[in-house]
């Protein structure tokens, strides 16, 4: 796994437009893929560097097989821990077998374009990992 490269990526819950308005505009991030209208969007600090921010319409997560939001009453998922793989299907056997609990296994997501899969920490933390291998 690549931790040295892992991003991070904001569930939007409530408004896109304002959260893609308050990275671009207040923050000064450039938009490397996506646009205002989402579900999703990559974010970079200069135009020559690679993104290091992204946002996702929290609905799109329901997409995932095996993703279920908190119980009511308790926080929602807000921020995801993006970790990029080299090897997804070798890193999901070797931390399965470690213990780590899968939400399922990973997947190839059409409509987001690439395969990964979720776990929790044992604080509740979602963390993606996802296929950096071009394939």
């Amino acid at each position: 796994m690549k931790f040295n490269e892992t991003t991070i990526r904001i569930l939007v819950r409530k408004d896109y437009g304002e959260c893609y308005d308050f990275y671009t505009e207040k923050l000064g991030l450039i938009p490397v893929w996506g646009d205002r209208n989402g579900p999703y969007t990559s974010f970079a600090v200069s135009s020559d560097a690679p993104p290091c921010f992204a946002i996702f319409s929290g609905q799109g997560m329901q997409l995932f097989p095996g993703y279920v939001q908190p119980a009511a009453g308790g926080q929602p998922d807000t921020v995801v821990g993006v970790i990029p793989t080299l090897d997804l299907d070798g890193d999901y056997l070797r931390l399965k077998k470690a213990g780590v609990q899968f939400l399922s296994e990973p997947q190839r997501m059409e409509d987001w374009g690439m395969r990964c899969t979720y776990f929790r920490d044992p604080e509740g933390n979602l963390f993606e990992l996802n296929d950096a291998s071009g394939v």
